[in-house]
């Protein structure tokens, strides 16, 4: 008996000190993201200052966001840095992984910069890449959805933030603007990171569909099989296009990006090239003068879908490769029937001078071929590829 009672009595002086919470920064009462930041310090993640503050409004800088991520990631630090700025900095050390991990970058120069002030575009595509998307095959081109007021098309984040928006990661404010370049303040940060925090990423193989149900089932590569749920808001890519989940294929492979509750709020499939998948990368080659369903139709014979955008200016150019006025009005009519090969030919080079495409796509497109439109398309993906890559920093 006297054993029990020393048990409990030792039971009820450790409890306390188990569960003893972190002290309350003295600078947060009835802020807007107070439940925010003490989630981030009850976690770890961020730290309160010597005086007790968090300093809620104050920039965060490069360092102390780096450092943060690498806790809410789990990382193991790693005192090997190239970068001259490093060395000394205060946990340094838990910063190294990140950049090993190709999730924060340095500058030209070869400085970090660590107490320098971090963008909100920045963070948000920081935040982005921790969750996986890392180059095109995770990532979801939204470059024809809307964005913020503020963010225009030609913003180096501009895809990023949109992705941000989609998966609940930022919002808009009330009038519609993210400002992306002013600097993100430690209270957002806490924020960011809190929903980051709830957020998974895997990659997996569809192994099977249930439209009625709005689920999925995949394989994990550890082996596990998973049942995922889409809704509304789902964020679903697949090859190079934005699709509904009935267009996602059996044995695809998969990136994910879900909740606790294993609601997927991002899905980037890629698998099987299909004739919207086609159609579409045909399209973005012409800048979207033609739409991937212009093309589609072009296929089937029907230039119609042409004409109303391209019709002066084909007319010009046919007179000018020195069509009749015979093969042009059967052209404008549609009358496949009364054109010779060589006139289809023509057809074909005008709409290749007109749309910036490969001559030989258009060949494929105007008769219906479409392992040819796959196989010039690939070739030119590639070589576009290539001149992005001798064109980028990514080589010296």
């Amino acid at each position: 008996m006297r054993f029990k009672l020393t048990a409990l009595l030792l039971l009820i002086l450790v409890i306390p000190l188990a569960v003893t919470a972190i002290d309350e920064p003295n600078d947060i009462t009835n802020h807007w993201a107070q439940d925010y930041i003490l989630n981030v310090i009850n976690r770890g993640t961020m730290k309160i200052y010597p005086d007790g503050t968090f300093r809620p409004e104050q920039p965060v800088t490069r360092g102390e966001f780096a450092k943060a991520l690498s806790r809410e990631l789990g990382l193991l630090p790693d005192s090997i840095t190239s970068f001259k700025d490093l060395e000394g900095y205060p946990g340094y050390t838990l910063i190294t992984p990140l950049v090993k991990e190709k999730i924060f970058k340095g500058y030209p120069d070869g400085t970090f910069r660590p107490e320098k002030p971090l963008s909100r575009a920045e963070a948000v595509v920081i935040l982005l890449k921790s969750l996986g998307i890392m180059n095109e095959e995770q990532k979801i081109n939204l470059s024809d959805q809307p964005s913020f007021k503020d963010v225009p098309e030609n913003h180096w984040a501009a895809n990023f933030l949109k992705i941000g928006k989609k998966i609940g990661l930022i919002e808009r404010d009330v009038s519609e603007n993210f400002y992306p370049d002013e600097y993100i303040t430690r209270a957002e940060a806490a924020k960011y990171l809190t929903i980051e925090s709830q957020l998974k990423n895997n990659t997996a193989y569809i192994s099977d569909i249930y439209p009625a149900s709005r689920k999925v089932s995949v394989n994990l590569l550890n082996g596990q099989r998973k049942v995922l749920d889409f809704d509304d808001k789902t964020l679903v890519g697949r090859n190079n296009r934005l699709v509904d989940m009935n267009e996602i294929l059996k044995t695809d492979k998969v990136f994910l990006i879900y909740d606790h509750e294993n609601k997927i709020k991002y899905m980037k499939a890629y698998g099987i090239i299909t004739k919207n998948d086609l159609a579409t990368e045909v399209s973005n080659m012409t800048d979207g003068l033609l739409s991937p369903e212009d093309i589609k139709s072009l296929a089937t014979g029907d230039i119609d879908v042409a004409v109303p955008k391209l019709k002066e200016t084909l007319k010009q150019q046919m007179v000018k490769q020195g069509l009749t006025d015979e093969e042009i009005n059967a052209i404008m009519e549609t009358e496949w029937n009364q054109l010779e090969n060589l006139s289809k030919q023509r057809v074909a080079e005008i709409l290749a001078i007109e749309t910036g495409l490969p001559l030989d796509i258009t060949k494929g497109i105007i008769s219906g071929d479409w392992n040819k439109i796959k196989t010039y398309a690939q070739i030119e993906i590639v070589q576009r590829m290539v001149r992005e890559v001798l064109t980028s920093d990514l080589i010296s």
